[in-house]
């Protein structure tokens, strides 16, 4: 049998009884109830204890992280100010009030050549731009003077200008070669004086390039394997004639112990010239500027590089920015003067197109050729083509590139050489 409810019981059982029987089921209905009402009371009390308690926890946490919070807030203050004053400061120096930088590069690839009767792979360092180290210092003395200084120093092992299929490994000075040790006096208005080893006023003026791929592949068209030897066709010995021989883009003076003046650009125009020691002296004229959407640079120059010769070359290359595609040309000429060497020449021209084909970098490819004539003796021929891929890694600073390139040489005498084939891959990391 099912047991009923007190309460229930009592109110039924009294309840015919009027008001004496409805007192009384109340009174045992509050006495049944109340206990119940107790309990939930202190149950009630007793979470609401808990529930002020996590609050308090909870308080407590809010305020270390406004507290942490503000420490991160001033940290990142004081970074932010350390770095604004970092141009001011420069990284360390000698000298309050000068700016020193420290930047250079690594370039290293693999060069693999068949040269008509052997095939092989040499370890190298490129010598379109060598792997090097720089240090260059600047201070302002007033709104328009300043003074600057610059070392730079290259370390090549295994230079692609010098390996050959005799010399395949540790070729090449073991130690830092120079490349600029100088300083120099500017003013906004006046321009600027060098003064020490470093860039002659027409170096580089033969080598104007915005095709993006000069890492690999460009006038200088002998730095890709210049010290690579043509063979003799008819018996497959070596030659005396390397590729840097026979391949040459007449820049200038290069670099030298010089004294140099630059004029102030105007108008994207800026001249310069320099005299160095045994009466070698040049000048220059240099032009970069944007029209449109089409970016220019240029560049002339001519130069007594001995009693007997004078040099004269130039270089132009356009790219048009919205599709990429550029185009470059350069040309020179040695005349020696009371000599029987007949003029030295050549003529180099470059198709280069530039796309955004990943998000890492841009990527650019380019195809060129050049043709020399009495490079390496009077009526000789040099003709070359090749072909440049490079892929930017702009976060890194990197540039990954591939170039090919094909050399024929021929001159007067009886003998014939093969053609050689060679290919450069490799890299360059800037810091």
């Amino acid at each position: 049998m099912k047991q009923k409810s007190p309460t229930l019981f009592f109110s039924r059982r009294f309840s015919g009884n009027g008001i004496a029987g409805g007192a009384l089921g109340l009174t045992l209905l509050a006495s049944t109830s109340l206990p119940a009402l107790a309990q939930s009371n202190e149950d009630l009390l007793h979470q609401l204890e808990t529930l002020q308690k996590e609050m308090e926890v909870l308080k407590a946490q809010v305020q270390e992280n406004k507290v942490a919070q503000q420490q991160t807030v001033e940290t990142i203050q004081t970074v932010e100010k350390a770095v604004a004053a970092a141009p001011d400061k420069g990284i360390g120096s000698g000298h309050t009030g000068v700016e020193l930088a420290i930047s250079g590069q690594v370039n290293r690839g693999i060069l693999a050549f068949d040269d008509g009767e052997k095939t092989d792979v040499l370890h190298v360092d490129n010598d379109n731009s060598s792997t090097r180290l720089r240090f260059t210092g600047k201070g302002n003395i007033d709104e328009e003077w300043s003074v600057g200084t610059q070392i730079e120093v290259q370390f090549e092992s295994n230079s692609t200008a010098s390996v050959n299929q005799e010399n395949q490994r540790n070729v090449g000075v073991d130690s830092f070669t120079q490349r600029k040790l100088e300083f120099y006096v500017d003013h906004k208005d006046f321009g600027r004086v060098w003064l020490g080893q470093g860039d002659t006023a027409s170096n580089g003026t033969a080598e104007q390039d915005l095709s993006g791929t000069d890492v690999v592949g460009y006038s200088g068209v002998s730095d890709l394997g210049g010290g690579l030897l043509f063979r003799n066709e008819n018996d497959g010995t070596l030659s005396s004639i390397s590729i840097g021989d026979a391949f040459s883009n007449l820049d200038g003076l290069s670099r030298d112990d010089r004294i140099r003046y630059d004029t102030p650009t105007f108008h994207g125009f800026k001249a310069a010239a320099s005299l160095a020691a045994d009466d070698r002296q040049d000048i220059a004229v240099f032009y970069n500027d944007t029209y449109d959407s089409i970016k220019v640079s240029g560049a002339a120059a001519a130069a007594n590089i001995s009693g007997e010769l004078s040099r004269y070359d130039g270089s132009l290359s356009l790219l048009h920015l919205p599709s990429g595609i550029s185009g470059t040309f350069a040309a020179g000429l040695d005349d020696f003067d009371e000599s029987s060497r007949d003029e030295r020449t050549f003529a180099y021209g470059k198709l280069g197109y530039q796309v955004h084909l990943f998000e890492i970098g841009k990527t650019a490819l380019s195809v060129d050729y050049y043709r020399g004539d009495s490079q390496a003796s009077n009526d000789d021929e040099s003709n070359s083509a090749g072909f440049q891929f490079v892929q930017n890694i702009d976060k890194v600073g990197t540039e990954l590139y591939i170039g090919t390139r094909w050399h024929e040489y021929e001159d007067d005498s009886a003998t014939d050489y093969d053609d050689v084939l060679a290919v450069l891959a490799g890299g360059r990391v800037k810091f």
